[in-house]
Protein backbone atom coordinates (compact mmCIF):
# COMPACT_ATOMS: atom_id res chain seq x y z
CA UNK A 1 0.00 0.00 0.00
CA UNK A 2 2.58 2.51 0.80
CA UNK A 3 4.65 1.68 -2.70
CA UNK A 4 1.41 2.33 -4.33
CA UNK A 5 0.79 5.65 -2.78
CA UNK A 6 3.67 6.55 -3.78
CA UNK A 7 3.28 6.02 -7.16
CA UNK A 8 0.25 7.64 -7.26
CA UNK A 9 0.72 10.80 -5.88
CA UNK A 10 3.82 11.54 -8.26
CA UNK A 11 2.19 10.38 -11.74
CA UNK A 12 -0.77 12.94 -11.10
CA UNK A 13 -1.31 14.35 -14.35
CA UNK A 14 1.42 17.45 -15.16
CA UNK A 15 -0.42 20.91 -16.81
CA UNK A 16 1.47 22.74 -19.11
CA UNK A 17 1.42 26.03 -20.41
CA UNK A 18 0.51 25.33 -23.77
CA UNK A 19 3.82 26.74 -26.02
CA UNK A 20 4.17 30.08 -24.57
CA UNK A 21 7.50 31.01 -24.01
CA UNK A 22 7.12 34.98 -22.67
CA UNK A 23 8.91 36.13 -19.55
CA UNK A 24 10.59 38.92 -17.30
CA UNK A 25 14.26 39.12 -17.40
CA UNK A 26 13.85 41.68 -14.77
CA UNK A 27 12.74 41.27 -10.89
CA UNK A 28 9.19 43.14 -10.53
CA UNK A 29 8.15 44.80 -7.26
CA UNK A 30 4.84 46.42 -7.61
CA UNK A 31 3.89 48.52 -4.67
CA UNK A 32 0.94 50.59 -4.43
CA UNK A 33 2.87 54.06 -5.20
CA UNK A 34 5.29 52.57 -7.25
CA UNK A 35 6.80 49.53 -10.01
CA UNK A 36 10.30 48.74 -9.82
CA UNK A 37 12.31 46.71 -12.28
CA UNK A 38 14.90 44.72 -10.44
CA UNK A 39 18.49 42.97 -10.40
CA UNK A 40 19.97 41.96 -7.71
CA UNK A 41 18.32 44.12 -5.22
CA UNK A 42 18.96 47.10 -7.45
CA UNK A 43 16.41 48.93 -9.08
CA UNK A 44 17.08 50.11 -12.66
CA UNK A 45 13.41 51.26 -13.80
CA UNK A 46 11.04 52.92 -11.69
CA UNK A 47 7.39 54.14 -12.09
CA UNK A 48 5.91 56.33 -9.84
CA UNK A 49 2.09 56.65 -9.79
CA UNK A 50 2.13 55.11 -12.63
CA UNK A 51 3.18 58.47 -14.40
CA UNK A 52 6.60 59.80 -13.89
CA UNK A 53 9.23 57.14 -14.88
CA UNK A 54 13.08 56.79 -13.50
CA UNK A 55 15.63 55.03 -15.58
CA UNK A 56 19.17 54.39 -14.09
CA UNK A 57 18.10 56.69 -11.40
CA UNK A 58 17.45 59.82 -14.21
CA UNK A 59 14.10 61.19 -14.26
CA UNK A 60 12.79 61.26 -17.72
CA UNK A 61 10.42 63.80 -19.25
CA UNK A 62 7.57 62.87 -20.78
CA UNK A 63 4.99 64.30 -23.00
CA UNK A 64 1.59 63.90 -22.83
CA UNK A 65 1.08 60.69 -25.32
CA UNK A 66 4.25 59.02 -23.42
CA UNK A 67 2.69 59.54 -20.06
CA UNK A 68 -0.32 58.32 -21.38
CA UNK A 69 1.28 54.86 -22.62
CA UNK A 70 3.28 54.73 -19.33
CA UNK A 71 0.32 54.69 -17.50
CA UNK A 72 -1.22 51.54 -19.95
CA UNK A 73 1.77 49.75 -19.48
CA UNK A 74 2.02 50.46 -15.28
CA UNK A 75 -1.89 49.41 -14.86
CA UNK A 76 -1.34 46.12 -17.08
CA UNK A 77 1.69 45.13 -14.78
CA UNK A 78 -0.56 46.35 -11.92
CA UNK A 79 -3.20 43.74 -13.08
CA UNK A 80 -0.94 40.82 -13.96
CA UNK A 81 1.90 40.45 -11.54
CA UNK A 82 -0.10 40.08 -8.52
CA UNK A 83 -2.30 37.38 -9.82
CA UNK A 84 0.82 35.37 -10.97
CA UNK A 85 2.24 36.00 -7.28
CA UNK A 86 -0.86 35.10 -5.42
CA UNK A 87 -1.72 32.12 -7.37
CA UNK A 88 1.95 30.79 -6.40
CA UNK A 89 1.78 31.94 -3.11
CA UNK A 90 -1.64 30.33 -2.61
CA UNK A 91 -0.06 27.03 -3.40
CA UNK A 92 2.80 27.33 -1.18
CA UNK A 93 0.42 28.32 2.22
CA UNK A 94 -2.07 25.07 0.75
CA UNK A 95 0.51 22.78 1.74
CA UNK A 96 2.48 24.50 4.47
CA UNK A 97 -0.83 25.33 6.72
CA UNK A 98 -1.82 22.10 6.11
CA UNK A 99 1.88 20.77 7.68
CA UNK A 100 2.02 23.42 10.61
CA UNK A 101 -2.09 22.31 12.07
CA UNK A 102 -0.51 19.17 11.66
CA UNK A 103 2.46 19.80 14.14
CA UNK A 104 0.62 22.05 16.34
CA UNK A 105 1.41 21.40 19.66
CA UNK A 106 2.71 18.30 19.31
CA UNK A 107 6.39 17.23 20.15
CA UNK A 108 8.89 17.88 22.53
CA UNK A 109 10.45 21.95 22.25
CA UNK A 110 13.32 20.32 20.24
CA UNK A 111 10.93 18.50 17.59
CA UNK A 112 8.90 21.70 17.57
CA UNK A 113 12.11 23.98 16.47
CA UNK A 114 13.19 21.77 14.10
CA UNK A 115 9.91 20.85 12.42
CA UNK A 116 9.90 24.91 12.25
CA UNK A 117 13.22 25.37 10.83
CA UNK A 118 12.57 23.21 8.12
CA UNK A 119 9.17 25.09 7.31
CA UNK A 120 11.19 28.11 7.22
CA UNK A 121 13.75 26.78 5.47
CA UNK A 122 11.37 25.59 2.44
CA UNK A 123 9.43 29.15 2.70
CA UNK A 124 12.43 31.28 2.16
CA UNK A 125 13.02 28.99 -0.68
CA UNK A 126 9.60 29.33 -2.54
CA UNK A 127 9.59 33.22 -1.09
CA UNK A 128 12.73 34.45 -3.11
CA UNK A 129 10.65 34.02 -6.31
CA UNK A 130 6.83 34.90 -4.90
CA UNK A 131 6.54 37.73 -2.59
CA UNK A 132 3.08 38.81 -1.34
CA UNK A 133 3.22 41.54 1.86
CA UNK A 134 0.31 43.17 2.08
CA UNK A 135 -0.03 45.36 -0.79
CA UNK A 136 3.20 44.65 -2.13
CA UNK A 137 4.02 41.93 -4.57
CA UNK A 138 7.63 40.46 -5.69
CA UNK A 139 7.98 38.29 -8.95
CA UNK A 140 11.72 36.93 -9.46
CA UNK A 141 12.62 36.88 -13.33
CA UNK A 142 11.07 34.29 -14.98
CA UNK A 143 8.96 32.75 -17.94
CA UNK A 144 5.18 31.31 -17.70
CA UNK A 145 6.79 28.25 -18.71
CA UNK A 146 8.82 28.31 -15.27
CA UNK A 147 5.63 28.91 -13.26
CA UNK A 148 4.43 25.88 -14.55
CA UNK A 149 7.45 23.94 -14.14
CA UNK A 150 7.52 25.24 -10.01
CA UNK A 151 3.75 24.24 -9.79
CA UNK A 152 3.90 21.05 -11.16
CA UNK A 153 7.74 19.80 -10.28
CA UNK A 154 9.35 21.57 -7.77
CA UNK A 155 6.25 22.41 -5.03
CA UNK A 156 4.64 19.44 -4.52
CA UNK A 157 7.64 16.94 -4.63
CA UNK A 158 9.30 19.37 -1.88
CA UNK A 159 6.27 19.82 0.24
CA UNK A 160 5.30 16.18 0.26
CA UNK A 161 8.91 15.08 1.27
CA UNK A 162 8.56 18.21 3.95
CA UNK A 163 5.43 16.38 5.15
CA UNK A 164 6.51 12.58 5.52
CA UNK A 165 9.44 14.02 7.53
CA UNK A 166 7.62 16.52 9.51
CA UNK A 167 4.02 14.75 9.97
CA UNK A 168 5.84 11.32 9.86
CA UNK A 169 7.76 12.33 13.18
CA UNK A 170 4.57 13.63 14.62
CA UNK A 171 2.87 10.48 14.25
CA UNK A 172 5.74 8.63 15.80
CA UNK A 173 5.45 10.84 18.24
CA UNK A 174 2.20 10.11 19.67
CA UNK A 175 2.16 6.67 19.13
CA UNK A 176 5.01 6.37 21.85
CA UNK A 177 3.08 8.49 24.26
CA UNK A 178 -0.43 7.05 23.69
CA UNK A 179 1.03 3.67 24.12
CA UNK A 180 3.12 4.66 27.22
CA UNK A 181 -0.03 6.05 28.62
CA UNK A 182 -2.38 3.41 27.35
CA UNK A 183 -1.26 -0.49 27.56
CA UNK A 184 -4.37 -1.63 25.26
CA UNK A 185 -3.45 0.85 22.93
CA UNK A 186 -2.07 -0.16 19.27
CA UNK A 187 -1.22 1.24 16.41
CA UNK A 188 0.31 -0.51 13.31
CA UNK A 189 3.09 1.15 11.37
CA UNK A 190 0.77 0.31 7.93
CA UNK A 191 -2.00 2.79 9.85
CA UNK A 192 0.42 5.63 11.31
CA UNK A 193 2.13 5.58 7.13
CA UNK A 194 -1.72 5.73 6.05
CA UNK A 195 -2.82 8.28 8.13
CA UNK A 196 0.60 10.76 6.81
CA UNK A 197 -0.46 10.06 3.01
CA UNK A 198 -3.76 10.76 3.49
CA UNK A 199 -2.72 14.24 4.61
CA UNK A 200 0.30 14.54 1.27
CA UNK A 201 -2.56 13.53 -0.67
CA UNK A 202 -4.75 16.07 0.42
CA UNK A 203 -2.06 18.37 0.24
CA UNK A 204 -1.13 17.69 -3.64
CA UNK A 205 -4.86 17.72 -4.43
CA UNK A 206 -4.71 21.15 -3.02
CA UNK A 207 -1.50 21.93 -5.38
CA UNK A 208 -2.77 20.11 -8.28
CA UNK A 209 -5.78 22.91 -7.77
CA UNK A 210 -3.44 25.67 -8.47
CA UNK A 211 -1.90 23.86 -11.16
CA UNK A 212 -4.75 23.58 -13.08
CA UNK A 213 -6.22 27.17 -12.18
CA UNK A 214 -2.84 27.77 -13.79
CA UNK A 215 -3.53 25.64 -17.26
CA UNK A 216 -6.78 26.57 -17.20
CA UNK A 217 -5.43 30.87 -17.23
CA UNK A 218 -2.16 30.10 -19.45
CA UNK A 219 -3.83 31.39 -23.00
CA UNK A 220 -4.92 34.83 -21.03
CA UNK A 221 -1.78 35.21 -19.18
CA UNK A 222 0.42 34.46 -22.06
CA UNK A 223 -1.69 37.16 -24.13
CA UNK A 224 -1.54 39.67 -21.39
CA UNK A 225 2.02 39.13 -21.68
CA UNK A 226 2.21 39.35 -24.84
CA UNK A 227 0.18 42.91 -25.12
CA UNK A 228 2.43 44.57 -22.11
CA UNK A 229 5.73 43.54 -24.82
CA UNK A 230 4.02 45.55 -27.17
CA UNK A 231 3.55 48.59 -24.88
CA UNK A 232 7.07 48.08 -23.87
CA UNK A 233 8.21 48.29 -27.20
CA UNK A 234 6.41 51.46 -28.26
CA UNK A 235 7.68 53.06 -25.09
CA UNK A 236 11.09 52.10 -26.06
CA UNK A 237 10.93 53.50 -29.45
CA UNK A 238 9.71 56.67 -27.67
CA UNK A 239 12.51 56.55 -25.00
CA UNK A 240 15.24 54.61 -26.45
CA UNK A 241 17.27 54.67 -22.85
CA UNK A 242 14.10 51.61 -22.40
CA UNK A 243 15.71 49.39 -24.78
CA UNK A 244 18.59 48.52 -22.61
CA UNK A 245 15.97 47.22 -19.92
CA UNK A 246 14.22 45.00 -21.75
CA UNK A 247 11.86 43.45 -19.23
CA UNK A 248 8.64 41.58 -20.67
CA UNK A 249 10.72 39.01 -23.53
CA UNK A 250 10.04 35.87 -24.97
CA UNK A 251 12.90 33.42 -24.83
CA UNK A 252 13.95 31.13 -27.59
Amino acid sequence: MKTLLVILLFCLPVTAVADCNMAFRYGLLIGPENIRFMQNARTYVQINQDRQLFVAGEWIRLNENDTELLHQYSQGLRKFVPEIVSLAVDGVEVGLSSIESMLSGLGSQSQQAEWQALIRETTFQFMSRFVRTGEYFYLAPQSLNELDHFLNRELKPQLSNLARHTVGAVWGALRDALRQSDSNFERTDNQDWQSVEQMVENMSFGLDEKAIELEAKSALFCQRMRELDQIETTLQQRIPLLTQYDVVTEKN
